[in-house]
């Protein structure tokens, strides 16, 4: 494969998958290096052949891990096997889109990635269309068993999925369907709802997730034409806008955590309700605050949004920038108490807000509670600890921000904690403040 060609083909199929990749240039290689290779700083390092005088450098915000770059030399092998053939370039061209589609399901199983490979294929053209008027939804997990001998053709998921009345039989949310590793029917699903709520997957998800344990590999196909890929009861691989996407789950969290495991539980918390909120299409802001800028942060929030005596208090005593405060009149001295100040008409969302709440810390609640308090629009500010000081607050944006609303947002907020954009299409960017450097950090970017 020619250079411009194989560049080409890093952008398509490999700085898609792991969102936020990037070629950052070239280093001197020789025969006796591998074509994929793990480089310094948690770097990619791959070329096309083994005779290539050089290796490009794919790099993103978090490293690499090794299951991640095993995927990228099964996608090499795959093209390389394309080339070998001999077929024309015309038709590489359209089955290099294939490639990482095969390349996963051989990750995911040995005995069962023809399978995985049909169901992908298939439900991807369902996410296409519509059945009476509906996006159809699935939900079909691939076992190891095979069966082929003992069961009908028309059994087979192939003939299955070209019907029609497969839109009316899973979801993946309420019910779903057992699949042999040699892909014929073998059972039919009801959900239970006893799946653990820190599972690594979507809200509506869990219970399908929670069944995909051992060799079981879980595909569902949801209303937005996603398609989401479950092992390990945790979500791996997701198919958006047309382009897969990796997940590595913990990493995120150890990011978001700094490399302690001091607060990780809130971090969870904050990772797993960016998640749900991304899968639920509605869009957000959220910062969780260093320990140290609990107060530093309040210039940024006015006092009506605030649902932490602590901090309307603060706010009061220390009077920050009280032009921006809405309410309030310095030249009074009979200031009112916090409850007082609740039972203003402006406050009103507040008030209840804190009613729902109810004194409980952001980890403490639903899963589903934390991805609608989320969803208001505004930002969604916690303390290091999960308190939450704020909900749907308009952020003082700093000047020079630029970006949208959210964008802005997140950037002004991430000069006091880890701040999450997360768009309305689902991706979530994470960033920090570079205090060596005096600037915001990318973290990471998911989706």
């Amino acid at each position: 494969m020619k250079r411009e060609r194989f560049i080409t083909f890093l952008q398509d199929n490999i700085l898609s998958l792991f969102t936020g990749s990037e070629i950052a240039g070239e280093e001197e290689s020789g025969p006796r290096d591998a074509c994929v290779a793990m480089g310094n700083g948690g770097t990619l390092l791959v070329k096309f052949n083994r005779t290539d005088p050089t290796r490009f450098v794919i790099k993103r915000v978090q490293p690499f891990k090794a299951f991640e770059i095993s995927l990228v030399r099964s996608i090499m092998e795959e093209v390389s096997a394309l080339f070998k053939a001999n077929i024309s370039s015309e038709l590489i061209a359209g089955l290099e889109n294939q490639v990482t589609q095969r390349a996963i399901c051989r990750a995911l199983s040995k005995n069962a990635y023809e399978t995985l490979d049909v169901v992908l294929t298939m439900v991807s053209n369902w996410g296409l269309r519509t059945y009476e008027g509906k996006k159809a939804r699935f939900g079909f997990i691939i076992n190891s068993r095979l069966v082929g001998k003992t069961s009908s053709p028309n059994m087979h998921i192939e003939h299955i999925l070209r019907r029609d009345y497969i839109a009316l039989l899973s979801d993946g949310i309420n019910t779903c369907i057992n699949i042999s590793a040699d892909g014929y029917l073998m059972s039919y699903q009801a959900l239970s709802r006893n799946a653990k709520p820190d599972l690594l997957a979507p809200y509506q998800y869990l219970d399908f997730a929670n069944l995909c344990t051992g060799a079981k590999v879980g595909i569902c196909l949801v209303d937005e034409g996603d398609v989401l890929i479950f092992k390990d009861k945790q979500l791996l691989f997701a198919k958006r806008n047309g382009a897969w996407v990796s997940f590595s789950h913990d990493e995120i969290i150890s990011l978001l955590a700094e490399r302690s495991n001091e607060g990780l539980d809130v971090r969870k918390a904050v990772y797993l309700s960016a998640l749900d909120t991304s899968f639920a299409r509605g869009g957000g802001c959220i910062v969780h605050l260093n320990s140290t800028d609990k107060f530093n942060v309040l210039k940024h929030i006015d006092m009506t949004d605030l649902l932490y005596k602590d901090c309307y208090d603060y706010k009061i005593q220390d009077s920050i920038n009280r032009s921006f405060f809405t309410g309030f009149d310095e030249t009074k001295t009979d200031v009112p108490t916090y409850d007082e100040f609740l039972k203003k008409d402006v406050c009103s969302k507040t008030a209840n807000l804190m009613r729902i709440i109810n004194g409980r810390k952001f980890q403490e609640l639903d899963r589903r509670l934390r991805q609608e308090l989320i969803g208001i629009d505004g930002a969604t500010i916690i303390d290091y600890e999960g308190n939450i000081l704020a909900v749907g607050a308009i952020i003082k944006i700093e000047a020079g921000s630029t970006g949208g609303g959210r964008l802005a947002a997140a950037k002004t907020l991430s000069n006091y904690g880890i701040s999450m954009k997360i768009s309305a299409d689902g991706q979530i960017e994470g960033f920090r403040m570079d205090r060596a450097k005096l600037r915001v950090k990318p973290l990471f970017v998911i989706g």
